[in-house]
């Protein structure tokens, strides 16, 4: 085991050298190159032995252990601190959290707790440090095709990958990638989904057709970047001091329309300045698709007003809950999931259709991706989708739930007829569960597994083959995912948001959310405040 370096710092000398001699912290996964007496003395050794981890107490004379992580912080060593506080120094830890402490452990220290706080660091580290090789490795990269590298810097980029300071580095390092007055903007586009449905042999055709004809007209006039988005549509982010560079890509989207023949679903953001400019114009322009795709609409740009609207009278975690009591085959579930999605509805009857519209289809391919799609329920959505135009908004609600019912009879049925083919459904079943429960802090593998009646072990493998990532990364990948939405609609404290998901060490969260984003979540917090 790859042994990192750590410092402890106490003022006391009976302490330090009970922390010193008393715990094995090889066993740990540490090798103890320094130790201080006093704030002073830990600033210059932690800049001397550049540690990967101090545990340090807090109240000390003259300088504080706050006052010697803030001096650390303003120049480096980066590192991680751990720090030790009696009950009555609870301000000062609660001070220690919001400077990014990773953790604080308090005194007498229980032994159990700091191993498994010296363990939890340690993961943490390791994973850093194997995120920095990555980024030393692409100086090779860099030199054999310079294109490519900054196409994959991009990306990783805009997916929280690697932080803002990173793509600076390598744009400063390549020059004359980004000059004074760039702005980006991001244009979404792909083929209806409603057009599966159908012409099914002609969609993928069709998503080709148009990805060729944007990459040749798009590469004509702008320097740009291009990858696929979570939802698989197609993502330009484009470099541009134009004025008219937003009408011009209008244009460009309208004759592809035009040229293809076929529903083109697109979205285009503001454009925006600077490195950060990259994400925000492409957050923006994702989230403006989403409202674009309700309606089929060909190219445009929804007004700030109507994308206001849209996000604080509707949320998307309704269609989830419904999608998932269908999954689950629970007609007691649908019937409390349909009933939240019906009262979050917005006010219009228009939209009111064009999200009954949305969850149906979500529900379509979830069952064409598993079992239970028989010819006469293609038949019902399908009648459905094609007189929507002739319902009104109650009556597509009875309809909807109708239809939604007939899918559980129909899948309850294939279970019973075919328990083979309902095992291979358990993937999704552990999906949904996950996703009911990121509240949860006791959420693991194992209750998972549980769950759905499989071996941990064999459990873990499967879902790593099938997803490309282990439980373990899957779980905070949802758990950031959620917390960034919930911070960003300014739903509660970031301690009620730990809460929310199932991590209730708030400086523990602090670390995971700055290690996923690049931020702390206070300062993602601001950015979405009005």
């Amino acid at each position: 085991m790859k042994l990192l370096k750590l410092v402890i710092v106490d003022d006391e000398p009976i302490l330090l050298h009970g922390l010193l001699e008393t715990y094995d912290w090889q066993g740990m996964g540490y090798e103890v190159v320094g130790m201080a007496q006093s704030g002073e003395q830990a600033i210059q050794v932690i800049r001397e032995t550049k540690p990967h981890v101090v545990l340090t107490d807090i109240r000390m004379k003259q300088i504080t252990g706050l006052m010697v992580m803030e001096e650390i912080q303003k120049s480096g060593p980066e590192c991680l601190f751990i720090v030790l506080s009696a009950y009555r120094d609870f301000e000062y830890a609660q001070q220690a959290c919001d400077l990014g402490a990773f953790a604080y452990l308090l005194k007498p220290i229980d032994d159990a707790k700091l191993w498994e706080t010296m363990r939890n660091a340690y993961e943490a580290c390791m994973e850093q440090l194997e995120n920095e090789a990555k980024l030393e490795s692409w100086d090779k990269l860099l030199s054999e095709d310079a294109a490519s590298f900054l196409q994959v810097v991009v990306q990783k980029y805009v997916k929280n990958s690697i932080p803002e300071e990173k793509v600076a580095e390598v744009f400063q390092t390549l020059g004359g990638v980004w000059e004074e007055g760039d702005r980006f903007i991001a244009v979404c586009a792909d083929i209806d989904l409603t057009y599966k449905i159908t012409n099914s042999l002609g969609y993928e055709a069709a998503r080709f057709a148009l990805l060729k004809f944007l990459e040749e007209a798009i590469g004509e006039r702008f320097y740009h970047w291009r990858f696929e988005g979570e939802e698989g549509n197609c993502i330009f982010i484009v470099k541009t001091q134009d004025n008219g560079a937003v009408r011009e890509l209008k244009r460009i989207l309208e004759s592809a329309k035009k040229e293809e023949k076929s529903p083109v679903v697109a979205a285009i953001s503001k454009p925006y300045k600077g490195i950060a400019g990259i994400k925000r114009s492409c957050e923006e322009a994702q989230k403006l698709f989403g409202f674009a795709s309700l309606s089929g609409a060909s190219a445009f740009t929804i007004p700030d007003d109507m994308e206001e609207r849209a996000e604080r009278n509707y949320s998307g975690d309704a269609e989830i809950l419904v999608v998932n009591a269908v999954r689950k085959n629970s007609g007691k579930d649908l019937k409390e999931a349909f009933i939240q999605f019906i009262y979050g509805l917005p006010q219009g009857e228009e939209q009111q259709l064009q999200y009954m519209h949305k969850v149906m289809l979500k529900v379509e391919f979830m069952m064409e991706d598993s079992y239970g799609m028989t010819e006469e329920l293609r038949k019902q959505f399908k009648n459905y989708y094609s007189n929507l135009q002739n319902l009104n908004a109650a009556k597509a609600v009875d309809v909807c739930y109708k239809i939604l019912c007939s899918a559980i009879d129909a899948r309850t049925e294939d279970v019973q007829g075919d328990k083979t083919r309902y095992f291979k459904e358990y993937m999704s079943v552990a999906v949904a569960y996950i996703e009911e429960h990121l509240d949860d802090e006791e959420l693991s593998i194992v209750s998972v597994a549980s769950h759905i009646y499989l071996n941990p072990v064999y459990f873990g493998r499967v879902f790593k083959n099938t997803f490309h990532m282990t439980f373990k990364k899957y779980l905070l990948q949802q758990r950031m995912e959620k917390a960034k939405r919930l911070l960003e609609e300014g739903n509660g404290s970031v301690g009620d948001i730990c809460e929310q998901v199932g991590i209730h060490n708030p400086s523990y969260f602090s670390h995971l959310f700055k290690q996923y984003t690049g931020k702390l979540p206070s300062e993602y917090k601001k950015e979405y405040e009005v």
